[in-house]
């Protein structure tokens, strides 16, 4: 097995922990956990509380109109990882270099289902960095397909 294939198990044994009680604390564990959820039913309405478990990860394709629209209502981190910078997109959260994923891991936070959108200005490294980032588990990844490009071809305006 490659270096990198042990890396990436690695790191999604990290970013998806499985339960490690015994069967004999199944019964125990039962107990604890229906006092608490009575408070996650009021979570689960919330997409804060959203949850990876039984997604598979992958990388979802967004469209410069898409992303429009989900500008409107922004519940999510929109990441330029264009290198060299070259402008951004209005509201653009932040911007770290698509070879940089543990900074845009850091960014996100240790929440596999943390939701970003992840740009550059023709393609190949946005998708590059979104493929690395669902390696690692996270399973709301979005890449702008057509990138800045697509986006300014759509009429929409980049800042510098």
């Amino acid at each position: 097995m490659s270096r990198l294939a042990l890396l990436l198990l690695l790191s999604l044994l990290i970013a998806c922990p499985t339960s490690t009680l015994d069967d004999d604390d199944d019964s125990a564990a039962a107990d604890d956990d229906d006092s608490a959820a009575d408070d996650d039913d009021a979570a689960d309405d919330d997409d804060a509380a959203f949850s990876c478990e039984g997604i598979t990860p992958e990388v979802t394709e967004v469209w410069p109109d898409d992303l429009a629209d989900m500008l409107l209502d922004k519940d999510f981190e929109l990441i330029n990882v264009h290198i060299p910078n070259a402008g951004q997109i209005p509201d653009t959260d932040v911007h770290i270099p698509f070879n940089d994923v543990d900074a845009i891991e850091a960014h996100l936070g240790s929440d596999p289902a943390a939701k970003a959108v992840l740009y550059c200005l023709t393609g190949p490294m946005s998708a590059q960095a979104t493929a690395a980032l669902v390696a690692r588990g996270y399973c709301r990844i979005y890449d702008l397909t057509p990138a800045m490009v697509g986006w300014e071809q759509a009429g929409y305006s980049l800042e510098p």
